[in-house]
C-alpha cells in the first residue's frame, strides 16, 4: 500500500489522470481543464477575447466573418463580430501567391489580432459590437507569408 503518492507510481495523481492500482499498465485519464475551457486572448489593458467557435462548434471558424466573446476589465461581456472584407482577403491571397484559402485558420487569427489591437488602442468595444477589416496591414502580410499552407 502506498502511503505517500509520488508522480509516476501506482495510485499517484499526475497531470494526465490517475494511475489505477488494479491495472498497473493502464492509464485512466480525466478530461483536463484545458479541454474544458477555451483559450482566452488577453490584451495588455485587461480585455479578454474568446473565439465563440471554441464554445459552440456550430459557429464557423473559417471564412470572412468571425464571432468573439469579449470581456472588459470590469467583467462586462459583449458579443463582437469581426468581418474581413473580400478586398482584404484577396489582397492577402494575391500577395501570398494564392496559397491562403478562405478555409484557412489564418483568417480567424487575423480577425482576433485586429480586434485585440482595437481594444488596446481604444480601451473600449468597437461601435455597434462590430469591427470591419477593409485592408490588410504589413503585419497581416508578414504573418500570412509565414502561415502554414494547411487550413
Amino acid at each position: 500500500m502506498l502511503t505517500r503518492p509520488t508522480q509516476g507510481m501506482l495510485g499517484a495523481r499526475n497531470s494526465a489522470g490517475v494511475v489505477s492500482e488494479l491495472e498497473p499498465k493502464r492509464l485512466v485519464t480525466q478530461p483536463s481543464l484545458s479541454e474544458q475551457r477555451p483559450i482566452e486572448f488577453l490584451t495588455e489593458n485587461g480585455f479578454s477575447i474568446i473565439r465563440l467557435s471554441d464554445l459552440d462548434k456550430s459557429i464557423p471558424s473559417v471564412g470572412a466573418t468571425h464571432e468573439f466573446l469579449v470581456r472588459d476589465p470590469h467583467g462586462y461581456e459583449l458579443h463582437i463580430t469581426v468581418h474581413i472584407s473580400s478586398d482584404a482577403m484577396e489582397d492577402v491571397s494575391w500577395r501570398c501567391s494564392g496559397r491562403m484559402s478562405n478555409e484557412s485558420s489564418y483568417w480567424i487569427s487575423l480577425a482576433e489580432r485586429h480586434l485585440a489591437n482595437y481594444l488596446w488602442e481604444n480601451d473600449d468595444y468597437p461601435p455597434d459590437a462590430a469591427l470591419n477589416i477593409d485592408q490588410s496591414t504589413n503585419d497581416d502580410l508578414d504573418l500570412a507569408r509565414r502561415w502554414d499552407r494547411q487550413p
